[in-house]
């Protein structure tokens, strides 16, 4: 990164005002650090904001990531607006005529969508949690400062402001530069893991993403409040899912997510009972999709905890369903572990298997015979069919119904046998049968 941030932020380390100069959008996208496509937007969205007497901030993880003075920056803006967020984005969508809104909730926020970037804008609030764990209750108000007390981390406690030509010097009351510095996860108050347990899943994340370790007050409150997760996950588990499933993003790192979910013992509340190898993720490819990222850590999972998960966080459906996929192939997996599994076994276990639980029940496993076989199943067997279909049998001679759907079976098995290889062959082998029968 150049240096422009940098200086932004050494000059305004002792007070929570923006104070330094306007970290220039062209110096953001030469560095390589912000899109050009990204500092358009938020550009054009300042200009709005400016002439409709709006405030506005750059905010959440493109912010600690301009801090960090990370390469490139993955996360999409945030932007905090003082005022009404839906009004706002409705303005900008009637200015601007390039961009649409997506989404609004009641919770004060509105998405836009520019093209394929995304843009969350939020009003500065505060939020009551009553009781802890439950969706806050929110009041409006006309102070960032007091917005970012709100936050779960002093990391994403910070603003920019946002102008048509840059951003604004850094505005951090509770001292997150620094922390970014140490590589350090501070949580604000004592009791934020209590209010909102998911900041528990977003801080693992952010720690083993980042290669933060947790402050010692930080990591004592989070032990505290396990069991605040816990019941989080019997009376809203789908909340609950939903942060469990940014773990599986493709930026994530998996193996120290692992590691550092054992060590915090957070997957116990989660109703996980399971110890991964070492390295278990190591082989799962960066650009995986997410569903392939998780049907690898599903397939480590014992039988029981498998079974349950999906109930247990009210997973929807594809997430589920590759649940039941992963159990499944680890189920063959385990036979061929330690019997003689023939070709067609292995060929009618995994035919249903979707490829990418299959690819990913190969990069999570450890047994270099079941690797073997699956690889096999992925290049060959998969790829096996009979010539004739049931028409063609009928032509011959036989009769209609389920004898037709048994020997097409018959077929199959001695195509993947090998017994047979050819139209020609499988003809032979009908003429044969009709013939006897």
């Amino acid at each position: 990164m150049t240096n422009i941030i940098r200086e932004t932020v050494d000059v305004m380390a002792d007070t929570p005002k923006p104070i330094g100069p306007v970290a220039a959008y062209a110096a953001l996208v030469r560095s390589g650090q912000l899109q050009e496509e990204v500092a358009g937007c938020l550009s054009t969205i300042s200009r709005i904001a400016a002439a409709t007497s709006n405030r506005i901030f750059l905010v959440g993880g493109m912010v600690r990531d301009l801090v960090a003075q990370l390469p490139e920056i993955s996360t999409s803006p945030d932007i905090c607006v003082i005022g009404d967020a839906e009004h706002f984005a409705r303005t900008v969508v009637a200015d601007t005529g390039r961009c649409q809104l997506v989404a609004v909730s009641q919770h004060h926020t509105a998405k836009l969508k520019f093209d394929q970037i995304i843009i969350d804008i939020a009003s500065a609030r505060i939020d009551t949690y009553e009781p802890y764990g439950s969706l806050p209750k929110i009041t409006l108000i006309d102070d960032i400062e007091t917005d970012l007390s709100r936050r779960d981390f002093t990391i994403n406690a910070m603003a920019m402001p946002i102008h048509p030509d840059g951003l604004g010097g850094l505005i951090d009351p509770f001292g997150g530069r620094g922390d970014t510095d140490r590589g350090i996860l501070r949580i604000i108050r004592e009791d934020s893991f209590r209010e909102d347990p998911l900041r528990m899943l977003r801080g693992v994340r952010l720690a083993a993403r980042y290669d933060y370790r947790f402050e010692a007050a930080t990591a004592q409150a989070l032990s505290d409040a396990r069991d605040d997760l816990r019941r989080m996950v019997e009376y809203s588990p789908q909340r609950v899912f939903n942060e469990f499933s940014l773990w599986f993003t493709r930026h994530e790192k998996l193996d120290a997510l692992r590691e550092l979910a054992d060590t915090t013992g957070l997957l116990d509340p989660l109703g996980v009972d399971a110890s991964f190898p070492q390295d278990s993720f190591r082989h799962i490819p960066t650009n995986a999709p997410n569903l392939e990222r998780f049907a690898a850590f599903a397939y480590l999972l014992p039988p029981d905890t498998l079974t349950a998960l999906p109930h247990r966080l009210s997973m929807p459906t594809e997430w589920a369903a590759t649940a039941k996929h992963s159990s499944t192939a680890r189920n063959i997996a385990d036979r061929c572990r330690y019997t003689d599994v023939s070709d067609i076994d292995l060929y009618r276990s995994l035919i249903g298997v979707p490829d990418d639980v299959v690819r990913a029940a190969i990069a999570a496993e450890h047994s270099a015979t079941v690797k073997s076989r699956f690889h096999d199943f992925r290049t060959r067997l998969r790829h096996v069919r009979a010539d004739l279909k049931g028409d063609d049998l009928i032509a011959l001679g036989v009769e209609q119904g389920p004898m037709v759907g048994k020997l097409l079976d018959e077929l199959l098995t001695l195509r993947i046998q090998g017994a047979i290889s050819s139209a020609v062959e499988e003809r032979h082998h009908i003429v044969n049968w009709l013939a006897d029968d």
